[in-house]
């Protein structure tokens, strides 16, 4: 399999995420390990299964970004790989704003 580019940057970052199946009430609460506009890593301990369906809730600040996703890489006791499938209009340009701003203080400390 050829690599291929990610289709968005990804930033490292940690930040407070819920993690809900349709079909449950319960949240898994958890942290980010990473992030992009494409989707994020999750870090939590009890995984899902690839393909399943999730509702996605992350914290930036106190601002609430809600997505849909699939889980799209599941290593056990470690975490998760999230595709979003669907994010508000609003919430895709908070997210967009918070990423660029991300980046930019990376670039002003040297980081790439």
């Amino acid at each position: 399999m050829a690599w291929t580019p990610r289709q968005f940057p990804r930033v490292k970052v940690n930040l407070p995420v819920e993690v809900r199946r349709p079909v449950t009430e319960t949240p898994i609460r958890a942290q980010t390990a990473d992030i992009c506009l494409g989707g994020c890593y999750v870090e939590m301990s009890f995984t899902q299964d690839v393909s399943a369906q999730v509702e996605i809730v992350l914290w930036v600040g106190e601002t609430k970004i809600r997505a849909a996703g699939v889980i799209v890489s599941s290593h056990p006791s470690v975490g998760n790989g999230l595709k979003f499938t669907h994010m508000a209009p609003e919430d895709r340009a908070r997210l967009k704003e918070y990423i660029d701003s991300l980046q930019t203080g990376s670039r002003l400390m040297g980081v790439h």
